[in-house]
């Protein structure tokens, strides 16, 4: 198999992780529950929409301030603060950035994977934005 191929597979699977977590999922004791869609929900508008656009933008300032030696590759150090950040933040649905093509460097593309993965999945009508409802499927209607 290819290794471009693996990188889907792989950022499907830590979806499927965090996605089967779901609303039955119950959070250790002192420990917060964050849904899966709380990655996105930092790019959305002022209505709580978020656009492919917005995160894609959003994306791209956030590696950027991650590649502290701007040379377009996360290395282990850079990767691992990220990772570091995203526990900190929320605990046991963090995705960590994986370097999935093992070449030293998490670039944008593999930095990006799971957010883009996650948006398409919850982009069911393909229109690419996400409403609230979008971001939170069979949760109460968000504000």
């Amino acid at each position: 198999m290819r290794r471009a191929a693996v990188i889907p597979i792989l950022a499907s699977l830590v979806l499927l992780a965090t996605g089967c977590a779901g609303s039955r999922h119950r959070p250790a004791p002192g420990q917060q529950w964050h849904p899966p869609s709380e990655m996105l929900e930092k790019y959305a508008d002022k209505k709580g929409v978020v656009t492919r656009a917005a995160m894609e933008a959003g994306l791209r300032a956030d590696f950027a301030a991650a590649d502290k030696n701007h040379d377009g590759c996360l290395d282990a150090d850079e990767a691992r603060a990220v990772n570091e950040e995203r526990w900190k933040k929320n605990a046991s649905t963090a995705s960590p950035l994986i370097d999935f093509r093992h070449n030293g460097c998490v670039d944008f593309d593999e930095f990006a994977a799971t957010p883009r993965s996650l948006f398409d999945q919850l982009d069911k009508n393909g229109d690419g934005k996400l409403t609230p409802q979008e971001l939170h499927p069979g949760g109460p209607a968000q504000p």
